[in-house]
């Protein structure tokens, strides 16, 4: 009998463990499929690396594992500074591609950590793809701060700080300003500085130096001086945005004559006028601002009439037409208005050379003193000539 039972027991304990392993075994996940590449490693940490080397370079290889070749179908960096290259042949089984990143480290100190996503794909099923996404990181120590930073701007052996332009921005006609930028001697021989040419009648140029403002200066190599700039709005005759270019005469051997900016937006000073200067003034009033033209065909031109009104009690002055590329504006017949006296502007725009959905702009500056710049907007669509 305890025979009997011992070998029952037994027989229980093996059905019940074969029936264990066979809803163990149904659990048990497929089996993945063979992978294409392996990487040895997927990140690199560059340590610290300095500012003015400018670039640092790594790469990452890759073994093909399977049984058929594979290619590299793209490479994207997380960002621009990093620019990937790689193997753009297939590679063979057992054989190695790579992948290479190098980092822009030039203006950009400080720790990074920056990715590229990698996507592997068999040659012969192109279903079989695999991604990748590869690290690397780092530390870029800052460089040494130099003439190339604090004068940005060369223009031959001469830099420039901020730039070799001046902005003085809005500037009303009864406003006179002053601004300055520093010049640099970049070269190991001194400079003249002589004066200026093209410089209109409502602009002043010198160089600052510690004897006073000269209109001639000698520039000692790896030395500065200021170029002072004096703007009289009022005397410029001018409104709107207006942009000159200076010349700099030099002795330098490369580029002698250095251009120089000078621009300024001028705007007409009306004073402090009261609610009853107001309501007598002139006062500009167009029929609309915005002309649509729809759609047409690359090379034709539109022309569009804006009508306008002196809807004000005092004569209105048209000081200024000034159409943005891609059009022309023609003064209207009259550029003073009585009291309620109308004329128009008349706007062509060339298509000429261009596609798309397109819009133009033409300033009219007026002695409106409420609404001095009206923007006209001329637009449309269009279409390439097919051939």
């Amino acid at each position: 009998m305890r025979t009997l039972w011992f070998a029952s027991g037994l027989l229980v304990a093996s059905l019940l463990w074969a029936q264990k392993k066979a809803v163990k075994d149904d659990k048990a996940p497929a089996d993945k499929p063979a992978k294409l590449v392996e990487f040895p490693k997927i990140e690199h940490d560059f340590g610290k690396i300095k500012e003015e080397d400018r670039t640092a370079a790594t790469r990452f290889s890759f073994k093909n594992v399977s049984k058929e070749p594979v290619r590299v179908v793209d490479v994207k960096a997380s960002c621009g500074c990093t620019s990937p290259s790689w193997s753009k042949e297939p590679v063979a089984p057992g054989k190695e591609g790579f992948i290479e990143a190098q980092y822009s480290a030039w203006g950009r100190p400080g720790a990074f950590t920056k990715t590229l996503t990698v996507r592997i794909r068999s040659e012969k099923d192109t279903t079989k793809e695999e991604t990748y996404v590869l690290t690397i990181k780092g530390e870029v120590l800052p460089r040494p701060k130099g003439p190339e930073d604090w004068y940005p701007t060369k223009v031959g052996n001469l830099r420039f700080g901020p730039a070799n332009h001046v902005s003085f921005g809005t500037i009303k006609t009864n406003e006179k300003k002053t601004l300055t930028a520093t010049v640099y001697n970049d070269s190991d021989k001194p400079i003249e500085l002589r004066q200026f040419s093209d410089v209109p009648k409502h602009i002043k140029v010198s160089f600052k130096t510690p004897k006073g403002p000269v209109p001639n200066y000698v520039l000692p190599p790896k030395d500065t001086v200021q170029i002072v700039v004096e703007y009289d709005a009022g005397a410029a005759g001018d409104y709107g945005f207006v942009y000159h270019m200076l010349k700099l005469r030099t002795n330098d051997a490369v580029e002698a004559d250095k251009p120089f900016y000078v621009t300024a937006n001028i705007e007409e000073y009306f004073g402090e006028l009261t609610e009853e200067a107001l309501a007598q003034a002139p006062r500009v009033q167009f029929e609309s601002t915005e002309y649509n033209y729809g759609k047409i065909k690359a090379g034709e031109k539109v022309t569009h009439e804006f009508r306008l009104t002196n809807a004000g009690k005092k004569p209105l002055i048209i000081r200024k037409v000034k159409a943005s590329c891609g059009c022309t504006a023609a003064l209207p017949d009259k550029t003073e208005l009585k009291p309620g006296e109308t004329t128009s502007i008349k706007v062509t725009f060339d298509s000429t050379g261009r596609a798309g959905k397109d819009s133009k702009s033409v300033t009219v500056i007026t002695n409106d003193p409420r609404q001095p710049t009206t923007n006209l907007i001329i637009q449309g669509e269009i279409e390439p000539v097919t051939k």
